[in-house]
């Protein structure tokens, strides 16, 4: 049976359906190294996958990306037992969720054991700005010797193109929550009977999000200040998380004495399906962000989206039946667009919201992994190679397996000193 070893940051609860799914259905040994505590990690994942925290230092970087004028916070991982913990699985495949030195170390490993390499990839071509140049070609060095991409979502394919990787090598995952689970609570609260309760009237528009820098949450309510004098009818706008920005938001609507925005604090499952119910529009201002998933719950309610043309959800899901897209970082055209959807708000109709959710689904994903490693299971080396590696399968020692094939890897280009040097090898034995 094979081995096959995911290498990410955490798994959270969204992505947990597709590790669920993998393990049941597929006749494979499935392994999580996670970057981060194993906390991080949402509790289903840790009771029922199998899943290790490798030792790792994460350091703190800042990305500033030019076309927002935002600075982007980041922890990169620096794996400290990645390489051991690896050596010990001996995987076929490693599948290596980022750009970074996790990925080179999950690359030489695969080079060093003759296994596949992958590339898990989320990044899109607006997140990928302000890269710095020794970013950019590892990016490019590592997307075009991986053995396959998986592209978790449109933009992330589009991206990977970017980079120069063929179209054959690149399989399409999809950006998914659990549509079933919000279509059901969608149906469950009844729009009056949730602004009664909440208290809410008016044109109501909603955000839901981590209150950081990249969220644009500031761009929203300078938008609405100047949005607030040219609104016909009565309308609020309500925040539903929390974070590291809050108090300076807080402050920001008090200094502009704006009374109509409302911080309604953390909430999650029916708490926030509530907010959902009551809503008429929902907004999202991110000035970076790969996906998301707040536009598929927002869709699920039938709420018309203003998104933000700097994120994969809006690129992939918006359009002009399902909400608007614009730039955040640009306060009089934010402005303008919430005073127009103040006055007429565009209705979804339910088909066309079925059908964009049917193409972000868990299963979509499933298939698309269950796919590329049904592609990738097959020689990628020469036949008189493989014979060699095949010899040193049955006779070497495994030390001598992983010296061996680290020759074939950091030596591609010198085919006679492969020999010589694989022949010393042999004849140790």
């Amino acid at each position: 049976m094979k081995n096959i070893v995911f290498v990410t940051n955490y798994i959270p609860d969204y992505r947990y359906p597709v590790f669920e799914r993998l393990v049941s259905e597929s006749p494979a040994n499935y392994w999580i190294l996670t970057s981060s505590p194993l906390g991080q990690s949402c509790r289903e994942a840790r009771d029922h996958l199998r899943i290790k925290h490798s030792a790792t230092i994460n350091l703190l970087s800042k990305t500033r990306h030019p076309s927002t004028n935002t600075v982007q916070r980041e922890f990169i991982p620096v794996p400290l037992g990645l390489f051991i913990d690896l050596l010990r699985i001996r995987p076929d495949v490693i599948i290596s969720g980022d750009f970074g030195p996790r990925s080179l170390i999950c690359w030489m490993t695969a080079k060093m054991l003759g296994s596949r390499f992958v590339i898990w990839s989320e990044e899109i071509a607006s997140s990928a700005q302000g890269r710095s140049w020794l970013q950019r070609k590892l990016r490019k060095f590592l997307a075009n010797r991986a053995d396959a991409c998986l592209a978790w979502g449109d933009p992330a394919c589009s991206y990977l193109q970017s980079l120069g990787v063929e179209g054959n090598r690149i399989f399409h995952c999809a950006q998914a929550i659990d549509n079933h689970r919000w279509l059901e609570l969608a149906k469950k609260f009844n729009r009056a009977s949730a602004r009664a309760k909440l208290e809410l009237s008016g044109v109501v528009f909603l955000l839901v999000g981590r209150m950081v820098e990249r969220k644009g949450f500031r761009n929203f309510i300078q938008a609405w200040a100047v949005a607030g004098k040219q609104f016909e009818t009565a309308a609020m706008a309500v925040i539903v998380g929390s974070g590291e920005q809050e108090a300076e938001l807080r402050k920001l609507v008090a200094d502009n004495k704006i009374a109509n925005i409302r911080f309604a604090g953390m909430h999650i499952g029916d708490a926030l399906a509530q907010y959902y119910a009551a809503a008429d529009v929902f907004v999202f201002p991110s000035l970076e962000d790969v996906w998301g998933m707040v536009v598929n719950e927002a869709l699920c309610f039938g709420l018309p989206v203003l998104g933000s043309k700097h994120a994969g959800a809006s690129q992939q899901l918006l359009d002009g039946d399902a909400g608007i897209i614009f730039d955040p970082a640009d306060i009089d055209e934010f402005s303008r667009k919430l005073a127009l959807l103040a006055r007429q708000r565009p209705s979804i109709h339910a088909g066309r919201a079925a059908r964009m959710l049917d193409s972000v689904t868990h299963d979509r994903s499933v298939k698309a992994i269950a796919n590329m490693l049904e592609r990738i299971d097959m020689p990628i080396i020469g036949a008189t190679i493989s014979l060699c590696m095949l010899h040193m399968e049955t006779h070497l020692p495994h030390w001598r397996r992983i010296a061996t094939n680290a020759v074939f890897a950091f030596v591609p280009h010198l085919p006679q000193l492969r020999r010589i040097v694989t022949n010393v090898i042999l004849c140790t034995c």
